[in-house]
């Protein structure tokens, strides 16, 4: 047992932390959203990660993602690993640079099939609308940003539609506004704290 494992036994209970670990996140985009997510999951006990994502660490990301000057130039994914890695050394992680949709076609079965929550984390609004429409009806939970760039914008809320989630004002789009460390990481926070909440029938 590791510091952050003895930890959080301060926390949780045994059985409690028995359903965090046994369940399977998975992750598609690690930037804002996605490296924080897992970040947060990681500090709550999750031990079972599945992370997508194709892009390199650029300067522009370090205001709100979870990445440091020395990470400049690495893929993402790897990046993000090796810190959650320094967080808790005995996660099971296993990352993949293929973009998506590719990614869904190139390996068999899909990784995320197999995962119990899933995260939609990209950026581009007509991805993550084709990845929920793709993946609502084969997870028993998806959980999607939607909404959360600039400052002092609409109250960043959760939908629940189903099995899914949508998170954030439905409005703010990065493309259009830019993506904040405040706005973004109270949208990721909500988005974990929904994982925690389902993992645990609160």
């Amino acid at each position: 047992m590791n510091y952050l494992e003895s930890g959080l036994n301060a926390y949780f209970s045994e059985s409690q932390l028995q359903k965090i670990r046994a369940c399977r996140i998975g992750v598609a985009g690690a930037g804002g959203l996605g490296s924080n997510i897992a970040m947060l999951l990681v500090r709550c006990g999750f031990v079972h990660f599945y992370i997508l994502d194709f892009d390199l660490v650029e300067e522009k990301n370090l205001n709100r993602q979870f990445f440091f000057p020395s990470d400049v130039g690495k893929p993402k994914v790897e990046a993000l690993s090796g810190h959650l890695l320094q967080i808790n050394p005995g996660l099971k992680i296993r990352v993949q640079t293929v973009p998506w949709p590719e990614a869904s076609r190139a390996f068999n079965p899909d990784p995320f099939f197999s995962c119990d929550i899933l995260f939609e984390a990209f950026d581009r609004p007509e991805t993550k609308a084709h990845f929920v429409d793709h993946y609502c009806d084969k997870v028993p939970y998806l959980i999607s940003g939607n909404g959360m760039a600039g400052i002092a914008g609409p109250e960043i809320t959760s939908r629940r539609h189903a099995n899914v989630f949508f998170v954030g004002d439905a409005t703010s789009e990065a493309e259009k506004l830019p993506p904040l460390a405040p706005r973004v990481m109270i949208c990721a926070a909500k988005m974990a704290d929904i994982a925690l909440r389902l993992v645990l029938n609160f």
